[in-house]
């Protein structure tokens, strides 16, 4: 499910609108637990909505774990307040496209 998310999230960075809204739901650095973390998940929310990339943290790999694609703000505001307590506990935050590819390119060109 992994490299399926990655692929699909790609796809979506490419297409998506710059001002387009997700929710980063956690960072993570292991890519078991990552597994584990996605088969939580998808007890609560639609694994297609799940979005995936790889970055840096704190200088080590890391994968960042996103949901939703929302055209606005508020619509992804909406959103990070329904979701259950257990997708909340990582303190979930708002992030843009246009964040999400700066980080991207940042990382390449380091």
């Amino acid at each position: 499910m992994v490299e399926q998310r990655l692929a699909a999230t790609q796809e979506w960075l490419a297409n998506a609108a710059q001002t387009t809204y997700s929710i980063q739901l956690m960072g993570i650095d292991n890519e078991e637990q990552l597994k584990n973390h996605l088969d939580d998940i998808a007890k609560f929310v639609e694994v297609n909505r799940v979005f995936l990339y790889r970055t840096i943290a704190n200088r080590k790999a890391s994968l960042t774990l996103l949901y939703g694609s929302f055209s606005d703000r508020r619509a992804a505001q909406d959103a990070l307040e329904k979701l259950s307590p257990s997708l909340k506990a990582n303190r979930p935050i708002l992030r843009t496209v246009r964040g999400i590819r700066t980080e991207l390119e940042r990382h390449r060109s380091s």
